[in-house]
């Protein structure tokens, strides 16, 4: 069942099998072994992506594996290590507000032996790149061979308008209806590629907006965007109102080095796909 789940979960046996600190023929043979035990396929190759039957496999899967892990736990077998140590994370500002407190209140949960030493980047990719973390929070991270990701939150734009703005108590506004607005932002320097592709999202409708580079509207022909995550954590004097363009999701991202990834690390990327999957935070179906 941890074979056919990593293989879902990274989209591909090399992959899965890196994961799993094993050689990839092993693990296929595994798998066509239990697919001929179940006389059903579990996934179509080339690509690699689950079949209906695989699907409804994982679902399961993952909870029986997590209820043995559990038990095991309350058991307190010695003979199943559970990993012990410090895990840098490095967290975009927005992810501060909701999702790295539950993954910090989950780890004491699941992995007491387990300390996260959180920080806060504007640029997490760069701090994992250059050895300052070991697993980050980010967005819009350009791709790099060493890093592993994985989508944890699925997130959208929403426009942040004063609470004075006619389109405050609207169900939504379009980009059209800022037209002569001034559009408020954080300076590109602190993270270029997730500044710029906000910007783009908000062109793509044929928009242009002067930038200010301030953080809050407090005028009411300023406004700005927050991903979706953050909308609890709005101060007063300010309202959320959705986008009815159709701007592309800005998912937060899961980034580390799965090559050289200690157990303990491991452990906080499992559990923080985990925590993803209850909360529904991410689809069941990774390819969606």
């Amino acid at each position: 069942m941890r074979y056919v789940i990593a293989v879902a979960d990274e989209g591909g046996f090399q992959n899965a099998a890196r994961r799993l600190n094993m050689a990839q023929p092993p693990l296929s043979r595994q798998i066509r072994d239990l697919e001929r035990q179940l006389g059903v396929a579990l996934f179509e190759r080339r690509p690699t992506r689950l079949t209906e039957a695989g699907r409804q496999f994982v679902a399961s899967a993952r909870r029986i594996v997590e209820d043995a892990d559990r038990l095991v736990r309350e058991l307190g077998r010695d003979d199943l290590a559970e990993p012990a140590g410090t895990v840098r994370l490095g967290y975009l500002p927005a992810a501060g507000f909701d999702t790295v407190p539950e993954l910090t209140r989950v780890l004491a949960e699941e992995h007491p032996g387990i300390t996260l030493e959180a920080v806060k980047h504007w640029a997490p990719d760069r701090a994992l790149l250059d050895g300052e973390a070991d697993v980050v929070l980010t967005r819009c991270a350009p791709a790099h061979a060493r890093l592993a990701r994985r989508t944890l939150r699925r997130e959208h734009l929403v426009a942040l308008l004063p609470a004075t703005h006619p389109k405050a108590l609207s169900g939504g506004v379009a980009l059209r209806d800022l037209r002569g607005h001034t559009f408020c932002y954080f300076p590109r320097r602190r993270a270029p590629a997730y500044h710029d592709a906000v910007l783009e999202a908000l062109s793509s409708t044929g928009e242009d907006f002067t930038v200010w580079e301030h953080p809050i509207p407090n005028d009411p022909l300023n406004f700005t965007v927050i991903p979706s995550s953050t909308i609890p954590h709005v101060p007063d004097g300010l309202a959320v109102v959705p986008f009815t363009d159709p701007l592309p999701d800005f998912d937060l991202e899961l980034l580390w080095n799965a090559r050289a990834a200690e157990p303990v690390t491991e452990a906080v990327v499992a559990a923080a796909l985990r925590l993803a999957r209850r909360e529904g935070w991410i689809p069941e179906n990774p390819w969606t």
